[in-house]
């Protein structure tokens, strides 16, 4: 290898490293969090966890492992799955708080979906089989027609790649039981690649989230 050859590869090689651990660190972020100033009791007594999804798996995924982060922070909580339906908690506020208190809570914990998206990106591994000549290429498809100009288009092997992101927004947020009101709450941002693990996606957000409720003193 040359000296010039070695000199380009010592530059762009911290590049290329830097850019895969930023890539790698960022697959779940807290993209704003907020706390009412009105809150000054400190830590709450037990948390009650909503996680707002009619897919029965889902909800259970999401309310158990808060459950379970929260629990190892030595802060109380419950699930909710197995006390009242979504549409029961909709239809019915007085029969959810009874539901709720009775299992001796005193907040809840909200988890709700605000937004999705995906993005998608497709590149050429290798050049296409077929490329036609600029000579005589637009007298045979007047010539020839439509079909024929897709048939090129069909001849066109050429291999490649693709990879699709989705982009999940996630409302997270901690309310009084008895007056209602909000007591914090967080927007946070996770980015699923095709071959994203989801459940340990889930687990590292569900972690950061308790994190910065314990870090602002509303949960112990």
């Amino acid at each position: 290898m040359s000296v010039l050859n070695i000199m380009k590869l010592n530059l762009v090689l911290p590049t290329l490293l830097a850019a895969l651990g930023l890539a790698g660190c960022a697959a779940n972020s807290l993209e704003k969090t907020w706390k009412s100033p009105a809150h000054t009791g400190g830590a709450v007594k037990k948390v009650a966890v909503i996680a707002v999804d009619e897919r029965g798996m889902v909800r259970k995924g999401f309310e158990n492992r808060f459950v379970r982060d929260l629990g190892e922070r030595q802060q109380p909580a419950i699930v909710t799955y197995d006390l009242i339906a979504l549409p029961d908690i909709k239809t019915d506020k007085e029969a959810a708080v009874k539901a709720f208190s009775a299992a001796g809570a005193d907040s809840v914990l909200i988890v709700r979906l605000v937004s999705i998206s995906s993005k998608s990106r497709q590149v050429e591994a290798s050049p296409e089989v077929y490329v036609p000549v600029i000579t005589g290429f637009n007298d045979y498809y007047s010539t020839y027609g439509w079909y024929d100009y897709y048939s090129v288009a069909f001849v066109d092997m050429g291999a490649s790649w693709g990879s699709t992101k989705q982009y999940v927004y996630l409302d997270t947020s901690l309310h009084d039981l008895a007056s209602g009101k909000r007591i914090w709450s967080t927007l946070t941002r996770t980015t699923l690649k095709d071959d994203s693990d989801r459940l340990a996606e889930l687990d590292t957000l569900c972690v950061k989230v308790v994190s910065a409720m314990h870090r602002d003193g509303v949960v112990r």
